[in-house]
């Protein structure tokens, strides 16, 4: 099981494929998982990279998380992996991430796709970490997943990848998965969008009704020549529910890059 050390904590990653890099950023609970279909159609002309975020997956959580410890997380598997160019894919969490990564390494993005994401303080974001905090405190890890899973899938989408993804939620520590809502829904990437100088790809589910497209729209309209492409019969986690369709829209952006 590949890991590399950052920070004092154990960063599990996936590393498949040839070709031009591509690093997966996933969304909040889950891991690299999430990108699996996409990785086992791309590997073959692509070098796909997906960490486990810090308190997600395989990785370890010994200390804090804020963006700003995630990208150099990620920059230390890059530098490890001898990487200094990469196709950037965040879904969810992934985007902000994404864009902080871009501020932070401004020579190290070819592409952006940028998934059922956000990019702005959304009203109601105490809120919800409140309430994130609270459920916590009364389910299950696995318990509280199930529920994710059932809110974020598509009710059209089979009953085995609703338990999937309540299994991957459950790796997270309650404490972990606290700290990354609260890390995610105070930091403000707004700032970051006019920094994106490569191409960009904005992908929405057509039901994602937890970044809705509202957000996609904000973050195209403050990425000069970027593009929204939606994806038919999708929620908020589109490779998921839709992975067919998301890795023809991902394959053909990067196929244009070239």
């Amino acid at each position: 099981m590949p890991t590399i050390e950052s920070n004092g904590e154990q960063i599990f990653y996936v590393d498949e494929g040839t070709g031009p890099a591509i690093l997966f950023i996933h969304s909040l609970g889950t891991n690299n998982y999430l990108y699996r279909e996409q990785i086992a159609a791309l590997k073959e002309n692509y070098r796909c990279i997906a960490p486990d975020c810090r308190g997600h997956g395989a990785s370890s959580y010994n200390g804090s998380f804020s963006l700003e410890d995630i990208i150099e997380d990620h920059k230390a598997l890059l530098d490890h992996l001898d990487i200094d160019k990469c196709h950037i894919v965040g879904l969810s969490m992934g985007g902000p991430i994404a864009l902080c990564l871009n501020r932070l390494c401004p020579d190290l993005a070819l592409s952006m796709t940028i998934a059922d994401s956000f990019a702005r303080l959304r009203d109601g974001s105490e809120d919800r970490i409140y309430a994130t905090q609270e459920a916590i405190a009364y389910l299950s890890m696995l318990e509280f997943g199930s529920q994710y899973a059932g809110d974020r899938l598509m009710p059209t989408t089979p009953i085995e990848k609703l338990d999937e993804l309540a299994e991957e939620i459950s790796k997270c520590p309650p404490k972990a998965y606290v700290d990354t809502v609260r890390g995610l829904l105070t930091y403000d990437a707004s700032g970051d969008l006019a920094l994106v100088k490569v191409p960009t790809m904005v992908v929405i589910g057509d039901s994602d009704d937890a970044t809705p497209m509202a957000e996609s729209e904000f973050i195209r309209d403050g990425i000069t020549g970027s593009e929204i492409k939606v994806i038919p019969d999708a929620g908020h986690l589109s490779t998921i529910d839709s992975p067919d369709e998301f890795t023809s829209e991902l394959s053909a952006f990067l196929s244009a890059q070239s």
